[in-house]
């Protein structure tokens, strides 16, 4: 019978979180809202954690906790392969219980997770349409916390409710994005920005955000935001007429003052879409619209459109900037060849403070060799 109470008062707890949870919160928000009332019920039971899955480089990426910058997996990313607890869970489609947490030295979440005092934790895959989208990780500071199946009933009720926050918010991304391409198409866009292109400076953004995480206190739902919105950057060239965007040569003043036109035109294309699909609300559309509007601000206030300058241009803009100067450098087109990455990073670093964030410039030269990997991975197709 006490199962029962126990399991009603659950419920209950839950009602009063879903009261708390909006849509204009973050999803790391709304999961320490949650958190905090499933903690009522199951005080030893402090940690909820999102990993969420890339299928391209078959990598399972931290995303999401309730523990802030306290959480022992943040900015996290590994193979899936080497992740057996995860293997686990996608060659059965089932939950996992892992008791002891002790009991699995050969993984290095575990060792993480033991050190921040857990003991016990309760694995959970997150599917849509048999698609595997991530996993949300539940962790006690009890052992055995999970081994008796009402508490795993009541707690798979706190695990959907995540799944469908977490699968919502994707999904909006991906209608935001797949209506972008759409536009794009029935416009006949056909500049040089190809699909690698994107796909590389997204990445190349990623791995910025990661290296300035601490210094910026960026969390991992912020770094993969910016990874899946980066790639919107230039939506506005589908306004530029395509005798400029196509002009293989040197584009004139007149010329340069419409091609700089599209950083308002995005602006705009993005707010009416954000309104036309409901998602104005995200907690993802502010920074979507600054990467469109200020990616062109230079540190020294010479860019555009608002002659922005240093830290008054949002961060997201500015490791965009970086990131997307850094591709379009290395590589070839119609009208250019391809410079060098040792180039390249030279062009970056002597305009660091003049064009450049020094941060984000600093940021990719450490990272060098993670650039070049990518490119290598994402190379382009042809020409």
């Amino acid at each position: 019978m006490s199962h029962v109470k126990g399991s009603d008062r659950l419920k209950v707890d839950l009602s009063k979180a879903l009261d708390g949870l909006s849509l204009k919160s973050s999803l790391n928000d709304n999961l320490r809202v949650i958190a905090e009332a499933l903690e009522i019920r199951y005080e030893d039971i402090t940690r909820i954690s999102v990993g969420i899955y890339d299928e391209q480089t078959k990598t399972l990426k931290a995303f999401l906790s309730n523990k802030g910058a306290n959480e022992p997996l943040a900015h996290i990313e590994a193979n899936i392969s080497a992740l057996s607890e995860v293997t686990s869970l996608l060659d059965s489609s089932n939950n996992r219980v892992i008791r002891h947490l002790e009991d699995h030295p050969e993984s290095f979440t575990a060792k993480e997770l033991l050190n921040q005092g857990y003991k016990s934790s309760y694995l959970a895959p997150i599917f849509e349409e048999n698609q595997f989208i991530g996993v949300v990780a539940l962790s006690s500071l009890k052992k055995d916390r999970f081994d008796k199946a009402y508490i795993r009933v009541q707690l798979d009720v706190v695990i959907k409710l995540i799944a469908i926050l977490v699968i919502g918010e994707i999904y909006a991304l991906k209608g935001l994005k797949g209506t972008a391409k759409t536009l794009k198409e029935v416009a006949t866009l056909r500049d040089n920005e190809t699909g690698e292109h994107l796909e590389r400076m997204s990445r190349y953004s990623r791995l910025i955000a990661l290296e300035l995480a601490d210094q910026f206190n960026f969390d991992d739902e912020f770094i993969e935001e910016l990874f899946q919105c980066a790639p919107l950057h230039d939506i506005g060239k589908i306004g530029i007429p395509d005798r400029v965007l196509l002009k293989p040569g040197k584009l004139t003043d007149d010329e340069f003052d419409e091609m700089k036109d599209h950083t308002s035109v995005g602006k705009e294309i993005i707010a009416k879409a954000l309104k036309n699909l409901h998602m104005e609300d995200k907690s993802f559309s502010r920074l979507l619209i600054n990467i469109v509007y200020s990616h062109h601000e230079n540190w020294d206030g010479t860019g555009y459109p608002l002659g922005s300058k240093a830290k008054e241009i949002p961060i997201e803009a500015r490791i965009v900037r970086v990131a997307d100067v850094y591709d379009a450098l290395t590589c070839a087109r119609p009208y250019k060849t391809a410079w060098s990455p040792e180039e390249t990073f030279q062009y970056l670093e002597e305009n660091s403070g003049s064009l450049f964030d020094p941060d984000c410039v600093n940021a990719a030269i450490k990272l060098k060799n993670k650039f070049i990997s990518i490119a290598e991975q994402f190379r382009e197709s042809t020409l």
